[in-house]
């Protein structure tokens, strides 16, 4: 079973069964599921998106399928799990200058 990672980032959280069992998407979260489960709800790997569309009540006429679209593109799916607060923080971000020993010495080759 391959793992991907949704992320949702509308405004509202999704809710939806899969397998008998209701699933959580909160908005601004991540969630692993199966690749399985993205395909069923998302479409993910999938060309056609329409009836994925259609299912979770995005689009009712093929009118919709370009708004439709720009709102299945706001549920990320990667591979990878996103890193979360990867920000350095301020003081390990600082790195000291080396000194400046030796500075306007002229050194001799021979």
């Amino acid at each position: 079973m391959t793992t991907v990672y949704v992320t949702n980032k509308t405004d509202k959280p999704l809710i939806i069964q899969y397998e008998f069992k209701e699933l959580k998407f909160p908005s601004n979260e991540t969630i692993s599921v199966s690749a399985d489960c993205a395909r069923h709800i998302f479409g993910y790997g999938v060309i056609n998106k329409e009836p994925h569309m259609a299912s979770l009540g995005i689009i009712k006429t093929t009118n919709d399928i370009p708004e439709g679209l720009k709102i299945l593109e706001k549920f990320e799916i990667s591979q990878e799990q996103p890193k979360k607060n990867h920000l350095l923080s301020p003081m390990v971000e600082r790195v000291p200058l080396p000194s400046k020993k030796g500075e306007g010495k002229v050194l001799s080759i021979n």
